[in-house]
């Protein structure tokens, strides 16, 4: 199988602001088919607007992955004929993102390529965003339409958009804690996330401020919102209790989790969130927000809780997990992660994209 991946979400360079999730998508397929490459196509104004790092047209390599950076000034109205004719080798095609819908189903115009369309919250944005009615929605529509399979990155996507699977994301085997200890003397809180409004940091600080029980309360991130949330804590004459970290990097994630007993993040629009599952892996109890990406997964009560994102809520929860048995949710967020470990995930990604690059 020769796979030519599509997606604007791709980190070709040191760029805080895309996640990994389509590389770690593309790598672990790396392993399993004879050929695997990537097209960015980078609508600039969406490069922008978004603050991402601009990245020169041209071709690079990435993890042993040869990535196809292209730049348009209009969203993908025509590419290169030259460009396509050298894609007739692929027989299946993977797209991310609305411009990874679009772009995939331009260039399908020219050739007859197998199109599998991975759904993510943005997806959901354009088509129900009014400022995008009048050209990305129904261009997103049509290729939505004329995409063979279409898969959804949670179970809320799959359920919006009539999916034909979902496609969680995945941690490795190795990182799943068999049992997680707890101290008891006072509650351990963590978040791990970009300081962005959407994700209500702020929220559980001016909750915990309503909070009467011992705890602590690091944050690990940066963001536009950092000097906001720092002002937020001193208003409150929390700084003895919380605490902002800064960015930390991947490979140090697990050590911190590990310090902490809650991992509290309710965020809106959330498309899945693999720093939830990380936090299961490590037998946290995760507190995450009602008909979001990780909604599905967590079952309110039994491995992790499910709430609105308000201040209200924040300390309701809190007040209900301080009286919980948490040896009890941190043993079944352990046994529910072991369903999503990479191999797993992969092995049931693998068989629909077989099936349909055999049609």
């Amino acid at each position: 199988m020769k796979i030519l991946v599509v997606s604007d979400l791709y980190p070709l360079i040191s760029d805080r602001s895309i996640p990994f999730v389509v590389e770690d998508f593309a790598l672990a397929l790396k392993q399993k088919v004879e050929k695997i490459e990537v097209i960015r196509p980078n609508f600039l104004l969406n490069t922008f607007l978004r603050k991402h790092k601009f990245v020169k047209t041209g071709i690079y390599l990435k993890n042993g992955i040869k990535v196809y950076n292209r730049n348009f000034i209009l969203p993908f109205v025509c590419e290169s004929k030259n460009f396509i004719n050298n894609l007739k080798e692929f027989n299946l095609i993977i797209s991310h993102m609305p411009s990874g819908h679009i772009y995939s189903d331009l260039i399908n115009k020219y050739l007859n390529i197998a199109h599998v369309s991975i759904v993510h919250q943005s997806d959901l944005k354009v088509l129900e965003n009014f400022k995008y009615k009048f050209y990305f929605k129904k261009r997103l529509k049509n290729a939505l339409l004329n995409s063979n399979l279409v898969g959804a990155r949670n179970i809320f996507l799959m359920n919006k958009f009539k999916a034909d699977f979902v496609l969680p994301s995945f941690v490795l085997e190795e990182n799943i804690l068999e049992e997680k200890i707890f101290k008891g003397d006072k509650l351990r809180l963590i978040t791990l996330s970009k300081l962005i409004k959407r994700k209500n940091i702020d929220v559980v600080i001016k909750a915990l401020s309503k909070i009467d029980f011992d705890f602590e309360y690091n944050i690990y991130g940066d963001g536009p919102q950092k000097k906001y949330l720092k002002n937020l804590i001193s208003a409150y004459k929390l700084e003895n209790k919380i605490k902002i970290n800064g960015f930390i990097e991947h490979n140090k994630i697990y050590t911190k989790l590990d310090k902490n007993d809650v991992f509290i993040l309710p965020s809106v629009d959330e498309t899945f969130g693999v720093a939830y599952l990380e936090a299961l892996s490590r037998g946290l109890v995760v507190v995450a927000t009602k008909n979001t990406g990780i909604d599905g997964i967590i079952q309110n009560g039994e491995n992790g809780f499910l709430i609105k994102p308000s201040i209200d809520s924040v300390v309701d929860v809190l007040y209900k997990i301080k009286g919980t048995n948490l040896k009890e949710i941190s043993e079944n967020s352990i046994n529910t992660i072991k369903n999503y470990e990479k191999e797993k995930v992969m092995s049931k990604y693998f068989e629909n994209l077989v099936k349909i690059s055999m049609k």
